[in-house]
């Protein structure tokens, strides 16, 4: 009882720490178009006007509501809820790690999902993701002690069956399917690990019924969000614009296989999305000290492979969680091929818990390890104190990578910056063309009214009649082929305005710009110049 206690405490503790400092970077501006649908959602829920797109996140969008009738701002309630998520995750993913691999693997799971970069950066952006990475590792967990429920029942198969134990598994299992059910309201893309969970849990029970039984609590916990959707969505709004974001995504815009058909894009944005961004590894523009920490993030990663580095052990980790085994291969095939892995590293969070704890079983393995050679007793206490290290001198890293980090992202993002300028600025009104940051303006500058291209052709139909003033064009509108277009036309390219961070902080738009077109002679050169990185207005 007094161990249980302690463990209590240290995971409150974790927690709190967790919550605060999320809380203490958080941020009040939109930093991007999601963003802004979701406060605009918080202010008022409407399909058809995308507040907030599909597919909607009714679950995220009523939580943030919710402290919005406390008197939070829409900004500040949904700031609440992605760091509420993110401390939540914190603790979560240190149960997982305690029912997969035992109380000291949770110490070192909660320690670096405490410090991780990715877990922390996330928790401060006022968007889904990390809300339903909570969610996920939540039901994960609920899977993982269901699995310790039943397993403590085969290990002892002369004890005489407890009935009691077999139910509360099985009502595990159940709240585990419902949350998932839940889950997705909060973040439909996270959907493999429902289906993942179901197939495995009604697999394991085995028969038509259980298939039916498992389907049903899954269900329940959709159809919570799905009923009052429905009726507060009118239904004509709900198909339609459901359709055309669906589409949208899959073959326009939405960065699948489809739109970045690229393999080696792909290949790209995996390594550099897994490595360099969710466990913060060294990459060549990522922060110096990251080639500090990458020894031991490699020792750890090598860790937690050894675990299972046997066919035996391997087979037997499956067995003992299959759940964990089979919604991360099913969510990372997911994202590999419909998601935008390429640019995004984002898509990449609800696998991170689960690393984490992967390597945090692997240290605790080798620090309950007892080498056999002779002074064993001085040799055991310096292989037992190794993993305590190693993982305390990488906690430390990340945490100051967290920190750096957390503060590049209070400052206005990239296109929240144009947006302001764009709003501040005293010259006389020219029209704005954009692909991109059309919403974004018209809510953040109603005085400079944007005009939306979908192509280069309609870029440069709107430059040369914008007149001798010329046009403003946010950077991500102008493609290589429209600049040379202008260009031979005799117009000049210029950065307006520029205010660039790390990519490590916004992964897509990291360097957007506000450039100007001016009709004039060619531009020398013919290449559009980069203002240097924190560059004020000219």
């Amino acid at each position: 009882m007094r161990e249980e206690r302690r463990e209590l405490l240290e995971l409150a503790a974790l927690t709190a720490a967790a919550l605060a400092s999320r809380l203490l970077f958080r941020i009040d501006h939109d930093e991007d178009i999601d963003a802004l649908r979701f406060a605009l959602g918080v202010e008022r829920f409407d399909v058809g006007e995308l507040r907030p797109h599909a597919p909607y996140y009714p679950v995220f969008v009523a939580a943030a509501k919710g402290l919005a009738l406390l008197g939070a701002t829409p900004r500040a309630a949904l700031a609440l809820v992605s760091a509420a998520s993110g401390a939540a995750t914190v603790a979560f993913t240190a149960l997982l790690a305690r029912d997969v691999a035992g109380p000291r693997a949770a110490v070192f799971a909660g320690v670096l999902a405490l410090a991780s970069p990715f877990l922390w950066l996330s928790s401060e952006k006022l968007l889904s993701d990390m809300a339903g990475t909570a969610t996920v590792t939540a039901a994960l967990w609920l899977c993982a002690r269901a699995r310790r429920l039943r397993g403590a029942q085969i290990a002892a198969p002369a004890a005489p069956l407890d009935t009691a134990a077999e139910a509360r598994a099985a009502r595990t299992r159940t709240w585990a399917l419902v949350l998932l059910g839940v889950g997705l309201g909060v973040r439909l893309s996270y959907f493999p690990f429902a289906l993942a969970c179901l197939a495995v849990i009604a697999r394991g029970e085995g028969g038509r019924l259980a298939w039916l039984a498992r389907g049903r609590d899954l269900a329940a916990g959709a159809l919570a969000w799905l009923v009052p959707l429905v009726l507060i969505a009118t239904p004509r709004d709900l198909v339609a614009t459901t359709w055309v974001q669906g589409l949208g995504h899959f073959t326009r815009w939405g960065g699948t296989a489809i739109t970045v058909s690229s393999p080696l894009d792909r290949l790209r944005g995996v390594i550099w999305g897994i490595w360099a961004n969710g466990l913060g590894g060294a990459w060549p523009d990522a922060p110096a000290a990251r080639w500090l920490g990458a020894p031991l993030l490699i020792a750890l990663l090598a860790a937690g492979a050894l675990r299972v580095a046997s066919l035996r052990r391997a087979a037997r980790a499956l067995r003992e969680q299959p759940e964990l085994w089979a919604s991360a291969f099913a969510y990372f095939l997911w994202a590999l091929l419909g998601q935008n892995i390429a640019y995004k590293p984002r898509h990449w969070l609800p696998l991170v818990p689960l690393l984490l704890v992967a390597m945090a079983a692997g240290a605790a393995a080798l620090s309950a390890a007892r080498p056999a050679a002779e002074g064993a007793p001085g040799r055991r206490a310096l292989r037992g104190a190794a993993p305590f290290a190693v993982v305390a001198a990488l906690a430390a890293q990340w945490l100051a990578d967290a920190i750096s980090l957390a503060r590049q992202h209070q400052a206005p993002s990239p296109a929240a910056a144009i947006v302001r300028f764009l709003r501040d600025a005293g010259a006389p009104p020219r029209p704005v063309l954009t692909r991109d940051l059309d919403r974004m303006i018209h809510e953040g500058a109603p005085g400079r009214p944007p005009v939306r291209v979908r192509d280069d052709a309609a870029l440069v139909r709107g430059v040369e009649q914008a007149g001798p003033g010329g046009a403003l064009i946010t950077s991500e509108a102008l493609s290589q082929e429209a600049r040379d277009a202008l260009a031979g036309r005799g117009y000049t390219i210029a950065i307006r305005f520029a205010l660039p961070r790390s990519r490590y902080v916004d992964a897509l738009w990291s360097d957007l710009a506000l450039l100007e077109a001016l009709p004039a002679g060619p531009p020398a050169g013919g290449a559009l110049s980069r203002a240097p990185r924190g560059a004020p207005p000219r």
